[in-house]
């Protein structure tokens, strides 16, 4: 039995949710949508048993990329998943792992690979969180620890399997938005107080503070609220932006229609990437500085010096000041530029390349290439007018298009979420993207599922 047939038959041992024999209807899909949002709430307020009742959240940072809930059985959220999505991502794009992943077997491996090195990440990240986050606790409390955080991702794993094959878009997007909204809803409307006595909500603290509401760095406050509302639009701007390439169908007399590669072509996949290797690295340094900090010596020390050293902050919480975590931390609004200018650049820059980066492996690694495109484009019988139909003319047509939208995306998506972190955008500039693209692929699936449902020999007529 070789490499491949282990990893194949590691996966069919996985459990996973069924495909339904024939494609649900647009009701069934956002019944099961809804069940699986129902069912995430549920998780966020089951209680983890065994943790201190003082300690610091290490996630507190990440909770709207991880979509985790403090304190509860999903608390480390999608953060493994993604991960492991991360870690093989950067080995088949960087050529580490020879995969051609234009052909079906290869993706059928890769993605079998992505779901077994998913389940021993979430194993792997549990026990390291548990043993650096809970402070000293018993064995036989760890272990529980440990089995309690594994359950949790792995149940979001399974609801993210759930919504792909019965409900919209993925289960991963879905528990996003919903941190996305959640918290910044609660920016906006809060009527409660900081532990100093001032309202969290902006529109209660505008009506309370009047002109102090303007700007209260660390608080939400009206310049963000004015650039939560930049952000927004400026996202659904380009992602309306889209160039249209022209091809025909061979089968009804060279009937033209348009193919559309939109500027956003990759979404929101960079920005996820991007965000969750960030948040991975602060992670790491929050654990390696609560279990070494300045007791370590040699490479421990080492270590120590370049993830980043912590101060406790008036509220008890940890501050990264050196080293890794403290250039790559999320700015916290104009302060976080004016303290200290070259820290703001290197975020920039560290934002702007890993989204490209990732950009340029998820186009790959995804089958959105010119290559996998022409491919589809010319089974369902569709041509370039004038063209002779071949998916290798069609490739080197599209292939510029698809290469330039790929960069400029990547890198706006990158520019875009710490631009409005500087201006402290409420929801952070990386959340409020993450929504919006998330929010208008919701819509064009549904709208599109409306279609099929209306006009279903469209269905066979696209080859869905």
């Amino acid at each position: 039995m070789g490499f491949r047939d282990v990893i194949h038959a590691l996966n069919r041992a996985i459990p996973s949710v069924q495909k339904p024999k024939q494609r649900p209807s647009l009701k069934e899909r956002l019944l099961w949508t809804a069940i699986t949002l129902v069912i995430f709430f549920l998780l966020s307020s089951v209680p983890l048993w065994g943790v201190p009742e003082q300690r610091f959240d290490v996630l507190r940072e990440l909770r709207l990329v991880f979509a985790g809930s403090y304190g509860s059985l999903v608390e480390l959220g999608i953060g493994p998943i993604v991960t492991a999505g991360i870690v093989i991502e950067l080995l088949v794009g960087s050529g580490l792992i020879a995969l051609d992943l234009t052909k079906p077997e290869n993706r059928e491996y890769f993605q079998s690979v992505q779901r077994v090195l998913s389940v021993i990440f979430i194993f792997v990240y549990s026990t390291l969180y548990a043993r650096g986050s809970f402070g000293q606790v018993g064995s036989r409390t760890l272990i529980f620890l440990i089995i309690q955080l594994s359950l949790g991702s792995f149940m979001l794993m399974m609801l993210d399997d759930l919504v792909s094959k019965w409900g919209i878009g993925s289960g991963i997007s879905l528990f996003i938005l919903a941190g996305v909204t959640t918290r910044v809803m609660w920016s906006i409307f809060a009527p409660v107080t900081d532990p100093n006595g001032r309202l969290i909500g902006v529109l209660p603290a505008l009506i309370g503070e009047r002109t102090g509401a303007i700007y209260r760095g660390g608080l939400p406050d009206v310049v963000g609220l004015i650039w939560t509302i930049i952000v927004i639009l400026v996202v659904v701007i380009a992602y309306q932006m889209k160039v249209n390439v022209p091809i025909a169908h061979a089968a009804m007399r060279g009937q033209r229609t348009r193919y559309p590669i939109r500027l956003l072509y990759v979404s929101n996949v960079p920005i996820i990437f991007a965000l969750a290797l960030l948040g991975d690295v602060d992670v790491i340094a929050r654990i390696a500085w609560t279990r070494l900090g300045l007791s370590g010596v040699g490479w421990q020390r080492t270590l120590v010096s370049i993830l980043g050293r912590y101060e406790t902050d008036q509220f008890g919480g940890m501050t990264a000041v050196s080293g890794m975590s403290y250039y790559l931390a999320t700015p916290g609004g104009l302060s976080y530029v004016v303290d200290d200018p070259l820290r703001a650049m290197i975020y920039l820059l560290v934002m702007v390349g890993t989204s490209l980066l990732f950009a340029k492996v998820w186009v790959v690694t995804s089958g959105m290439d010119p290559e996998s495109v022409a491919d589809q484009l010319v089974s369902q019988g569709m041509i370039l007018p004038g063209r002779r139909a071949s998916s290798r003319v069609v490739a080197g047509v599209i292939k510029d298009y698809i290469n330039s939208v790929t960069i400029l995306g990547g890198a706006l998506v990158g520019f875009l979420a710490a631009i409005a972190n500087f201006f402290g955008a409420i929801g952070t500039g990386s959340g409020l993207l993450l929504g919006v693209t998330i929010t208008t692929s919701l819509y064009e699936i549904v709208a599109r599922e409306r279609m099929f449902d209306l006009y279903p020999k469209l269905k066979d007529f696209l080859g869905v």
